[in-house]
């Protein structure tokens, strides 16, 4: 990994994911990390009835860039050989970030949400999960509250489905690549579901990850997000990572359950595409 964009509204919240992310880039060796601020562009016309780019863009521009100044100027020293870069757009949040990534040739999006189940710094808070859904490159969620202290133990949430076919598992080996965090795999198991050495899937995550030294947990489990945090918590896991899936239990877990593992995880989440 080189590059990590860092999404801001100036919040609290991003704040604090900028800050995780300056610590991650120091503690993984990622030379570079690029901030980027999307800013509303109220439309202005002249009085001929015609739209007034230059009082439409130009100022707001002017106020992202400072304001961005004044941000990174507000955040703890930055390690020595770290590059920052500055990005600002008036494209949609979403549109913005997707074609920032691809200029700067991100490697991963770092981002904060609000905790709580309510999100009360809306631009950014608001979007997070929707990018992390969308984007094509891994996005690690920072709750509000949490801190980088260390990243000795990172989980990954698997289904044991189509494990060989899952490239986004490229974006997690990428991830282990520039750590030495333990690592482990956690399956959760379904009602009277058996698991054993020779179930091929848990093979091929074997061979996959080999190199890893990964350790297999199962969870027998009926309230799945409850018992994910559960487990993390129990674990001491730094990084819990998924991989959203169509109708699956994971797309189902980051979904359909009141989006309560991203809102209530007192640890990042990476996820993988």
């Amino acid at each position: 990994m080189k590059t990590i964009l860092v999404p801001t509204d100036f919040t609290q919240t991003s704040k604090n994911a900028a800050e995780y992310a300056l610590g991650l880039a120091s503690l993984l060796s990622i030379p570079k990390i690029v901030f980027y601020h999307y800013f509303p562009t109220p439309l202005v016309y002249t009085p001929a009835g015609e739209l007034d780019e230059e009082a439409t863009i130009e100022a707001n521009r002017n106020k992202s860039i400072e304001d961005l100044n004044d941000f990174i100027d507000s955040l703890k020293t930055i390690q020595v050989g770290i590059e920052v870069e500055m990005y600002q757009g008036a494209n949609s949040v979403n549109e913005g970030i997707k074609e920032v990534s691809k200029i700067v040739n991100a490697d991963i999006v770092v981002m904060g949400i609000k905790g709580g189940g309510v999100i009360k710094e809306k631009l950014i808070g608001s979007h997070t999960l929707s990018i992390a859904r969308h984007i094509s490159i891994p996005v690690l969620i920072i709750p509000s509250m949490t801190k980088l202290n260390k990243c000795e133990k990172i989980t990954f949430l698997s289904d044991y489905k189509d494990v060989e076919n899952n490239r986004s598992l490229e974006g997690l080996r990428t991830f282990l690549d520039h750590g030495t965090a333990k690592f482990t795999i956690l399956h959760l198991l379904k009602h009277n579901e058996k698991i054993d050495a020779a179930h091929p899937e848990k093979q091929k995550l074997e061979k996959m990850f080999k190199k890893y030294s990964p350790t297999f947990e199962y969870k027998e489990s009926h309230h799945y997000t409850d018992d994910i945090i559960d487990f993390v918590f129990e674990s001491h896991t730094d990084i819990l990572a998924l991989v959203p899936k169509e109708h699956g239990l994971i797309e189902t877990i980051f979904n359909d359950h009141t989006k309560k593992l991203a809102f209530h995880s007192k640890v990042p989440l990476l996820i993988l595409h």
